[in-house]
């Protein structure tokens, strides 16, 4: 009786149709302390993921560079993003708002990013290799961190 109770919640939860209402996918930084610990929160951060992403290359499990470099991407975005006075929620509002800024090959650039994060969960990743890990992390990842460092420093 005990696993009908729990197959219950799963068909609750799980395999009937909601209406969500969604909070905003962004929301106004108020003030300027807010705004300087967000974006060094979001700098760090995409450190972080930025190092994961190149130490994995090493190892053998190179495809969770794509995971990485993503995130590494996303929050570097979202420090330029919040040095604008903005806290991004939802990944498509960075995109968005980086074509806003007038940086729409940013905006491209990260969205193919998360397009191959996206795909990485659908395939047999041990075919995935070195080579197109290394590859995304040296052309696509880092050219996009150091380009996002040179427009906050601007």
């Amino acid at each position: 009786m005990k696993e009908l109770i729990k197959l219950d919640k799963f068909e609750d939860e799980c395999l009937k149709e909601k209406q969500i209402t969604k909070a905003p996918g962004a929301i106004k930084i108020k003030t300027e302390t807010d705004k300087n610990n967000k974006v060094k929160l979001l700098l760090s951060n995409s450190d972080y993921f930025l190092k994961g992403a190149e130490n994995v290359l090493e190892t053998s499990t190179p495809s969770l560079v794509f995971i990485a470099g993503f995130y590494a991407m996303e929050h570097r975005s979202n420090a330029l993003i919040a040095e604008n006075g903005f806290d991004i929620k939802e990944h498509k509002c960075s995109e968005i708002f980086l074509s806003k800024l007038g940086f729409k090959d940013l905006a491209k650039q990260l969205s193919n990013a998360e397009t191959q994060r996206r795909n990485h969960y659908n395939m047999n990743l041990d075919e995935t290799g070195n080579k197109r890990a290394k590859e995304f992390f040296d052309k696509i990842v880092k050219p996009f961190v150091e380009e996002i460092d040179r427009l906050i420093e601007e």
